[in-house]
């Protein structure tokens, strides 16, 4: 897991780096969904690549340090081994979802693999 502080008397500690946007943005929203504050930070750098080191410029996501182990652990979990679920119909307007819907295409209710349920 990777933990950095910006300092020692910050209140922030990064939790995750990722190789690019897509998954930064894709933990930030899996951490938000699950009340974990956090922040992204440096997606811009992404245009520095080569001029400083490659690790240097990949986004990471900030939390506070009182949110630090339960973010890894959503970020343990999130990067966890793929689950194959079958097709499932909503609790909250019973639509039928396709296996690869983590929510509801037409409330966003969390599927019941997601949410724990099952």
């Amino acid at each position: 897991m990777f933990r950095r502080p910006a300092a020692d008397d910050s209140p922030w500690v990064c939790v995750y780096r990722a190789s690019g946007p897509t998954d930064v943005y894709l933990v930030r929203d899996w951490l938000e969904r699950n009340e974990v504050p956090c922040q992204v930070r440096g997606e811009s750098l992404m245009t520095l690549r080569g001029e400083i080191p490659i690790p240097e410029v990949w986004p990471s996501i900030w939390v506070l340090r009182e949110y630090a182990s339960v973010a890894e652990d959503l970020v343990r979990t999130f990067e966890g081994p793929a689950l194959v679920h079958p097709e499932w119909v909503c609790s909250n307007c019973g639509e039928q979802n396709g296996a690869t819907f983590g929510s509801c295409w037409s409330c966003g209710q969390d599927s019941p693999f997601i949410a724990g349920e099952t």
